[in-house]
């Protein structure tokens, strides 16, 4: 039976309004779009630049080769689909699935006795699978039933010639189709890197941010923060590193041998130990940042300067131009140098506000799931102020956490957000001009380890060096 508008508009609504997506606004928003496109038009190119960035906010230049946000969460979407309908949906007369391979749902209509009804024969586009949990096997004993009454040889033998000439026109049309959708996006990718082409740090836009370190020849240093990391010591460790281990208690043991997240790296035997790993990693937000910045000097045919914080001197930094990514708990060199911040890191893993102005918080916490305890909120600092001998600068991008950093890092090399951060400064210098130095604060949605929103909630200007 053909779905009616009606009817596939109906199980939407009962879907966003289920217990099982009560609290993912995002998929939410991603299913109610690809959902309304379909039914409004069943032949709209649902892409993944499109849904980034009328879903989740992305800019004109997004590039799905480095932002996975869109396949991350129509994983997400794939799996609450799932779960609705072998528990609270699995009564409903409608089945809206999102099949792997692409972004456009389809709709199949269950019958009363719980099965899913195999949609009409058509040559255009193959039978959706029954991924809802139903029983297809059912479906399949029914088609037997039907078909128990063996044809006669000629009849068997028309049968096979139109199954043959079904199939070749199935193939074509897919192969047709499949070159369209290539095609657009072909075109979508030109567009996006027409976007970024001209997105460079010469821009008008980038000026009031990037002009200290694009006017400077000598190429920035960029540090990558390079935490330090307990791991699990192993029989290929010297005796020097055995010796500093930590022995962890039998129930400490027994925690990690049953956590998934370790299997693999404690082969059992004796108690685990413990050492730390030194210059071996770095966060996932602090490699992303790494390569937005990377790919936006790249534009402009700039050079960077990559070195870990653990093989920095302080001469390093007195003599050039330097951006460090993360904050001071992953990065040695976010907290040696000189203070003149207006916010600052605590301890307690907060962003104080040593000088509060109208409608600011005197600190700003991150926010978690409760049940999961997943991070669903972050705040991350845009820090530039002079450096130690006062004649270059120092642009810090850190989160509290490393899913604030990936912002901070996004915010200051994409083109709107770039923009907003230009005319606030401007804005704040008045007729002086954008202050050299400033601090603006970010609050960063999270969702699934992906920043998915980032907000400017504060900026203040530094005080310049006197001599």
């Amino acid at each position: 039976m053909e779905l009616g508008r009606e009817q596939k508009l109906a199980q939407l609504d009962k879907l966003l309004q289920s217990r099982t997506l009560q609290n993912s606004e995002s998929l939410k928003a991603f299913l109610r779009f690809v959902v309304e496109r379909t039914v409004e038009d069943e032949g709209a190119l649902l892409k993944e630049y499109t849904i980034a960035t009328e879903v989740f906010g992305r800019n004109s230049d997004y590039d799905p080769r480095i932002d996975s946000v869109v396949r991350v969460q129509a994983g997400r979407l794939r799996t609450k689909l799932q779960e609705y309908y072998n528990t609270e949906g699995k009564g409903d007369a409608v089945v809206i699935d999102l099949p792997k391979g692409h972004y456009h749902p389809v709709f199949v209509s269950a019958r009363a006795d719980g099965e899913v009804a195999a949609p009409p024969h058509d040559t255009q586009a193959p039978d959706p699978p029954p991924t809802n949990g139903h029983d297809a096997a059912a479906v399949a004993q029914g088609d037997a039933q039907t078909h128990a009454v063996s044809p006669r040889p000629a009849g068997r033998a028309r049968a096979l010639t139109y199954l043959l000439a079904g199939l070749v026109v199935l193939l074509a049309a897919s192969t047709f189709t499949l070159y369209l959708w290539n095609v657009r996006l072909q075109q979508q990718a030109a567009a996006a890197n027409t976007a970024g082409a001209d997105h460079t740090l010469t821009s008008e836009e980038s000026k009031a941010v990037w002009s200290p370190f694009v006017d400077d020849p000598q190429p920035p240093l960029l540090v990558l923060s390079s935490p330090t990391v307990p791991r699990f010591i192993n029989s290929a460790d010297p005796r020097t590193l055995a010796a500093r281990a930590v022995q962890l208690s039998p129930e400490q043991a027994r925690l990690l041998s049953s956590a998934p997240e370790f299997k693999g790296q404690w082969a059992g035997g004796d108690s685990p130990r413990l050492i730390p790993s030194l210059g071996m990693y770095t966060g996932m937000g602090e490699a992303i940042g790494l390569h937005r910045l990377t790919d936006l000097f790249r534009t402009a045919n700039k050079n960077i300067l990559l070195k870990q914080s653990r093989q920095v001197s302080a001469s390093d930094l007195k003599y050039r131009n330097v951006i460090l990514l993360g904050s001071i708990y992953v990065n040695e060199w976010s907290r040696r140098l000189p203070s003149v911040e207006k916010f600052s890191y605590t301890f307690n893993a907060t962003i104080e506000n040593r000088d509060p102005q109208a409608g600011e918080e005197r600190e700003y916490k991150p926010q978690f799931e409760p049940q999961t305890g997943t991070l669903t909120t972050d705040y991350a600092l845009v820090t530039v102020k002079p450096n130690v001998s006062g004649e270059h600068a120092v642009m810090t991008l850190a989160g509290v956490f490393s899913e604030g950093t990936e912002a901070a890092a996004e915010f200051v090399t994409t083109r709107n957000h770039l923009s907003t951060l230009g005319q606030r400064l401007r804005q704040l210098g008045g007729a002086a001009g954008p202050p050299k130095y400033y601090q603006a604060l970010l609050k960063v949605g999270v969702e699934n380890g992906t920043p998915t929103t980032i907000e400017l909630i504060a900026l203040h200007a530094l005080p310049e060096p006197t001599n």
